[in-house]
């Protein structure tokens, strides 16, 4: 497994549609001790969207890195829209075997498969163990939800970004109709870590 630095954020630009509208920012951060992570993003709309939408999205993750990487103990993901706020939370129970999750009125377990990530130890995972190219099966909780997703990672390619051209390894969510899909690039000179993260809504948005 690769190293992750002790501490350190990530900023992102935050575009809208083919057309690149930027409506907001995101900020993702981590601290990493000898055993323990704690990793959190933080997305928060700008200009016209912020005031005619504002929104605030935070997912906080801590647990446990161990041989086999990260190994999540809580997930937390809050919204806040028009001054209502929305809560979700997980709980691993590794030593049952049990997932906790779901919001206050709605809580829910499942049995807990090994390898089980949530939305933000899924991304970190790969700056630990870089995946090897190929499709590749996830257990991954967003908070309100669980499911096993279809993971496919491709060749490295050459992105542009505000760090110049880099060699990037893109990792993408096969879609499933009706649901909302996810991919990412992992800067392979940069220890793996999320260079471009790139969101699709259940309308292919």
């Amino acid at each position: 497994a690769h190293g992750l630095p002790r501490r350190g954020q990530i900023t992102y630009t935050l575009f809208y549609g083919d057309e690149r509208q930027s409506v907001g920012s995101v900020v993702q951060s981590w601290e990493a001790g000898a055993d323990s992570y704690l990793l959190a993003s933080a997305a928060e709309s700008t200009g016209l969207v912020e005031l005619l939408w504002p929104q605030r999205l935070r997912y906080v993750s801590r647990g446990r890195i161990t041989q086999h990487g990260m190994q999540p103990e809580s997930f937390t993901a809050s919204r806040t829209r028009r001054g209502r706020n929305e809560v979700a939370e997980a709980r691993f129970d590794w030593a049952a075997g049990s997932l906790s999750y779901g919001n206050a009125q709605n809580q829910r377990s499942a049995p807990l498969p090994a390898g089980a990530q949530d939305l933000v130890s899924f991304i970190f995972q790969f700056v630990l163990a870089p995946p090897a190219p190929g499709r590749y099966r996830v257990p991954i909780t967003t908070g309100s939800r669980f499911d096993v997703h279809e993971i496919e990672v491709s060749a490295q390619e050459r992105i542009e970004t505000p760090l110049g051209t880099l060699r990037a390894l893109p990792v993408r969510q096969l879609p499933r109709p009706g649901e909302a899909t996810i991919e990412i690039w992992l800067a392979a000179d940069y220890r793996y870590l999320p260079v471009r993260i790139r969101h699709y809504d259940r309308r292919g948005n």
